[in-house]
């Protein structure tokens, strides 16, 4: 009598954009590192954007050899995940059903066996496509333009920090499907992306990256969901490039307005 056979979880791949956080990048790794099965088989792929600090040596100093560092030049984030997702397809060989996961650089993991978490839920719903830990919301077509509404948060949230009351709270360990799926943290299936492409360069530097590819998700017949899983991202912590101030972040309202009338003449199907 042969003994019971268990499946191999997938690889996890984490794609973790860095500008300038040397005071907390420690613990972003640590927090990926503790969220993961003992059995995990995973890599956590740093790129130092612009980084004028020491989060780079810091970086180097982890001793973990499933650790892979790259370089952008103060790209943001749309360029740089395209950058690891790139790196993943062009040196890595992963697997349909490995797992992508996007951390920003304000964001510590603080759930355990995430990665068996997420292999259930894709195996559980074979169409769920973009899921975030964070921020979903639902979004139409008014003119040339796209506005949002029923926004929904997870309980971990900055929302909740700042006591607004616009939004419906996913509670912790809960699911809610959602129009749109939005960083941070992410996770989707590499097939996804094999199928939808990577994130849409037009709108580099950033901004409705994650619309555009949960529209994409919706297009190819799959669900995006928010998860209500533990993570810390405290409000003084977010953005990444918010300070010092920069070309890029003084034209964030710019940048913004340019591409929700890029995804609007992009997807005017799928609002029909």
């Amino acid at each position: 009598m042969t003994g019971v056979q268990t499946c191999a979880l997938p690889i996890c791949y984490f794609i973790v954009p860095v500008h300038n956080k040397e005071f907390m990048i420690g613990d972003v790794y640590s927090g990926i590192r503790n969220s993961l099965t003992t059995d995990a088989t995973y890599k956590i792929i740093f790129i130092i954007d612009g980084c004028t600090d020491n989060s780079e040596a810091i970086v180097k100093s982890f001793d973990d050899t499933n650790v892979v560092i790259l370089h952008a030049d103060d790209l943001h984030e749309i360029l740089c995940l395209n950058k690891g997702l790139e790196y993943i397809r062009d040196k890595l060989n992963p697997e349909k059903g490995d797992l992508i996961f996007t951390v920003q650089d304000d964001v510590i993991l603080d759930q355990q066996q995430i990665d068996r978490t997420f292999n259930e839920l894709f195996t559980q719903m074979p169409d769920l496509g973009y899921v975030s830990m964070r921020l979903g919301v639902s979004i139409g077509l008014t003119g040339d333009t796209i506005f949002e509404h029923n926004y929904i948060e997870s309980e971990f949230g900055h929302w909740k920090q700042l006591n607004l009351n616009h939004y419906r709270e996913v509670r912790f360990g809960t699911l809610t499907f959602t129009d749109i799926a939005i960083r941070s943290p992410t996770c989707m299936l590499w097939d996804r992306y094999e199928e939808a492409g990577f994130y849409d360069e037009n709108l580099a530097p950033c901004g409705y990256d994650c619309h555009d590819m949960s529209i994409r998700m919706h297009k190819l017949g799959y669900k995006n969901a928010v998860i209500g899983l533990n993570y810390i991202s405290e409000v003084d912590w977010g953005g990444m490039r918010m300070n010092p101030e920069s070309k890029i972040n003084s034209r964030f309202g710019e940048i913004y307005e340019r591409n929700r009338r890029y995804i609007a003449m992009k997807h005017r199907d799928y609002f029909v």
